[in-house]
Order: C-alpha cells, then structure tokens, then sequence
C-alpha cells in the first residue's frame, strides 16, 4: 500500500483549480507580494507531515492484538480469582456452569466483528480526501454529464427542527466542498405538510396523500418511500442517497460517496453497457447531547466498521443493512421499489436487502461517515432495538426471498435474540461462585474482550470526528494563534480520553440492550421513531422563509 498524500496540498490544488473553472483565465500580470508577506504567508501554508496510512494501518492491528489479549488475560484471571471449579460442585453449581455454554453465543458475531477491525483498520483509517465530481456518459458516442447526487429524507413531518438542519447541512456541505462538485437535489418526502420550512431551489417536498395504497399495502417508511419512487423519474446519471430525517452529512460525506461512485462506475464506461452498479453504504456515528446514550450507540459505530465492513467486502447483505445512508444508483433504484408488503414495513430495510441480494445485486463500502443521533432516554432505546427485533423476525418469514439468502440474518437473530441470556447467567455464576468449563474460556472471553473493544472504539471515534457547527470550523481553520492551536488540540484530546470511561458502562448498556430483547416479545403494532433534538437556536432560523413547493399525487413527475 502507497503513502498518502498530504490532505492538505490535495485540498489546495481541487480549490485552486476549481477557482479557476470559476472565474476565468489567471493570465494577467499579478504585483509580486512583500519577502516578509511572502515568508509568513508561506509558514501559514507549509503542509505538515503526514502519518502513511500503511504505518497508521500496521498500528491499529498492533493496539487490536495487545488489547484483546490483555483483555482476555484479564477475563481469565478473574475467573480463577472468583469462582474456582471446586473438585464436587453441588448440583446448583453444576446447573449453573452447564448454562454458562451460552456464553458462546456472542463468538460468532464477536469473530466476524475482529475480523473486520482486523482485516481493514478502518479505525485508522482518515477521511476520504476530496475528488472532482465523476462523470458519466449513456453512450460513448454521447457527451459526458456530470452525476447528480439526489438525496431522499423521509420524515413523518413531527421533528420539523431536526428535518431543517438535516436539509441545511447537505447545502452547507456543498459550499465547503474543496473539489468541483456536481449538481444535487433534495427529496423530502414526509406525511404531513412541511409548509414552515425554509427551502432551497434545489429542495422539493413530497406530501404522501392520505388515500395512497402502495401495490403490495406496505405500511410506514416504506410506504412513503414507495410513494416517492413512484413520483419521480430520475436520468440515467443520477444517484440517490436513503436518509433519516436527522442524517446529517459534510464534505467528507461527499467525497466518500464521489470515490464511491468512481470506483464501482469507472469513467470509461457506459450506463447502457454497464453491470449493475453494487449499493452502498458506509459507517454512521450517533452524536448527541446525551454523553450516556452516545456511549450506548458506540457499539453500531463499531459494528459498522467492524462487522458490517466485512459483509460489504464479500459483497452481500449477510447481517441487513440500515434503513438510512443507501447509496443506490437511479437505475438499479428504479428496479428495486421499498414496497415490501405489511408485514415486512416495521424493517423495510433488511426486506429491501434481501430482495435485492436475492435479484443478484451486490453490495459495497462507501468510506464517507454519516452523522445520527442516538436515543434520548431509556424507554425509547428499548422500544427502538425491540422494533428491528421484531421487524427483523417478520422478515426472516418473507416468502418472496429464497430460504439460503435467509439463513445467515436468520442465524445471527437467533444468537441476538439470546443475548440477554448471557448476562443472567453470569449473575448467578458470581453468587454460586463456580468458573466455566476450561475448554471454553477462551472462546467466551474473547466475545466479551470484543464488545468491551467495541464500545471504546465507538465512543474514540465518536469523540475524535465530531461534527462542528460550519462557524467552529472556520474559526478552527483561519486561526494563526500557535496558542489556541495547542490549547483547543489539548481540550478535545482531554476530552477523547475522558470519553474512554464511557466503556466503563458496558454492563449497563448490556441491560439496556437485553430490555430491547425481551421488550421485542411484547406484541405491539406501530412504527416506533425515537425522539429527537435539533441543534439549531430559533434565533438562528430565518425569519422570511421562501415558499415551499408541494409535490403531491396529482402532479406530474419531475426529473
């Protein structure tokens, strides 16, 4: 593997050539600048080292060995120093070791997890850098267009604040995007009016009528989802982009998803004679103002990068896929539609993947990262995992999807659905005080090694990439103040290790996620969206919001 180059001469060239493009020929005569100027000028922008990613790579798979076995040896020492297998163990204690074989329930997703981190070090890995937007040609005898990213928020219309931000911070990535980017447009479909909403010309808003009926009677987002496609025919050059109301996106974003676009559909090719491109989809990280929560969806933000990492690299929807940050091409978009029946509506996501997996299409990493929030309270975690539980096992049921594209969902819900099994019977190893059986004690504490990892992990890389306001940001980089440098580079370091004893609160994230487990058991109808905060002031809204544009049944589609 090469070296990298610096970001930041990258960054300079795709702005200054991009400048250029802009505002014309730079032939004329420029007055030359003060020495003085001219040194100062260029200390500001001499281009510090850079780690290579190989060493940074070569790193990270050094730190994952040495902590899960320290991890491990740790485990190991505690069993011996609190429950010995005495030489006649009474037939409660004997009872109890039998039941600790669950703990090799977790192994599988555990090893699949490591193996992930492992393989692809996807944690040392830094932002994708910026590239000029990919272009696209029908056929070779056509021009080449530029692709046109659309990205589609579905909302129920109750988190108006949140949907605002979402739709600003997809304009303000553009703006801050170093490269030439491409055109773009947002979809907002939602079930009730948005009329206070201040909107881009870019921006179209779709009402689902009352009335509509999806083909197959699918219910919830994937009805609205269904309405959308429904309504707008999209060009061969377009690409869509599947998020939730509060996904919010940045110039990193964007340039993951162009080096996304660039390599499943390389320049050279044509739409017309091209494969079906893979879908895409990448890591999300949970930031919100609940520090404890943030910790809880650590666990997702390791999973993305570990598990489902390794799933994409073998291109196939083996553990499902999250309803949020698709990445799907308009083509393969118009021929896989969300409606996937009632039954399938409460995960229209794991419906959808199969589906598509089952129809030959594959699947891809994107490494641009997308920012959610988590749950806000403990009610609304549980309820939340007990609702993919349950639309999970629905799924497994679909008869549209053959038996052997099921199988490997099927075995990791199962092992999901014992996992609240684990922690019961480790309650009562510690009161009975008797150690499992010796064969097995490795591979146990290896799985809790692993989860113990993943929460750090998530909660590392929540703390180091946290999304700043655009303001932040240009105070962050037009600063020439060594001193506030070094002081706001100590403070977020102070508090990334802070941030670290968030792992601390495994056991408790552990009981929250075995509530969602048994919680799932409950017969329940609906679908439950959890509550969230938006991040922007009032003040900070605009007082003269423009006029909404209203794409109901009755009008025509629009490209």
């Amino acid at each position: 593997m090469g070296h990298a180059p610096p970001v930041a001469s990258v960054r300079h060239r795709h702005r200054s050539s991009h400048q250029h493009s802009r505002h014309g020929s730079t032939d004329r005569q420029v007055s030359p600048l003060p020495a003085e100027s001219t040194r100062q000028a260029s200390a500001r922008v001499r281009p510090r080292w850079v780690v290579p990613i190989w060493l940074r790579m070569a790193a990270y798979r050094l730190w994952l060995v040495a902590a899960t076995s320290a991890l491990c040896a740790v485990l190991l020492w505690l069993q011996n120093l609190l429950g010995a297998v005495p030489p006649h163990p009474s037939r409660g204690q004997t009872i109890v070791q039998w039941a600790e074989l669950i703990w090799l329930c977790p192994v599988p997703a555990a090893v699949a997890l490591w193996v992930g981190w492992f393989l692809f070090a996807e944690m040392a890995l830094p932002d994708p850098v910026a590239v000029d937007a990919p272009r696209t040609r029908r056929r070779r005898s056509a021009p080449a267009q530029t692709v046109r990213l659309i990205f589609r928020i579905v909302t129920r219309g109750e988190n108006v604040d949140v949907l605002r931000e979402s739709v600003a911070a997809v304009h303000q990535a553009f703006k801050d995007y170093s490269a030439a980017s491409g055109p773009y447009r947002i979809e907002v479909v939602s079930e009730r009016a948005l009329d206070d909403i201040a909107c881009h010309e870019r921006t179209r808003i779709y009402v689902v009528p009352v009335t509509y009926v999806a083909a197959c009677h699918s219910r919830f987002k994937a009805r609205a989802l269904a309405y959308l496609q429904s309504q707008v025919q999209l060009s061969a050059h377009d690409w869509c982009i599947y998020l939730d109301e509060e996904s919010m996106v940045d110039a990193a974003f964007l340039a993951g998803i162009y080096q996304y676009i660039l390599r499943v559909s390389p320049p050279g090719r044509t739409t017309s004679r091209q494969r079906p491109c893979p879908i895409g989809q990448g890591a999300i990280l949970y930031q919100g103002d609940n520090w404890f929560f943030q910790g809880a969806d650590a666990l997702r933000t390791a999973d993305d990068l570990g598990r489902f990492r390794l799933q994409y690299a073998l291109g196939v929807p083996l553990f499902g896929i999250h309803g949020s940050y698709i990445v799907v091409r308009s083509i393969e978009d118009a021929a896989l539609s969300f409606d996937v029946g009632a039954r399938n509506s409460l995960t229209e996501d794991a419906a959808w993947s199969l589906r598509a997996w089952a129809r030959g299409h594959r699947f891809a990493w994107v490494s641009g990262t997308l920012y959610e929030q988590p749950p806000q309270t403990a009610l609304d975690f549980v309820r939340q995992r007990a609702r993919w539980l349950a639309g999970i096992r629905r799924v497994l049921r679909d008869r549209a999807v053959p038996v052997r594209f099921r199988l490997g969902l099927g075995l990791f819900t199962a092992l999901w659905q014992l996992s609240f099994l684990p922690f019961l019977v480790a309650i009562a190893a510690l009161l009975v005080h008797i150690a499992p059986f010796p064969w097995m004690r490795l591979a146990a504490d290896f799985a809790w090694a692993c989860y113990v990892l993943a929460y750090l992990q998530g909660v590392d890389r929540s703390v180091a990439r946290r999304r700043r306001s655009a303001y932040a940001s240009a105070v962050a980089r037009n600063s020439t103040n060594r001193w506030q440098r070094g002081a706001r580079t100590l403070g977020r370091s102070l508090v990334r290790v802070a941030a670290w004893a968030l792992a601390l609160c495994y056991i408790w994230y552990a009981l929250l996620e075995a509530g969602g487990v048994l919680w799932s058991l409950v017969p329940k109808g609906g679908f439950f969206v959890i509550r969230k905060r938006g991040h922007l002031a009032a003040r900070e809204r605009s007082s003269t919001p423009q006029p909404v544009r209203l794409i109901g049944r009755s009008e025509g589609s629009q490209a």
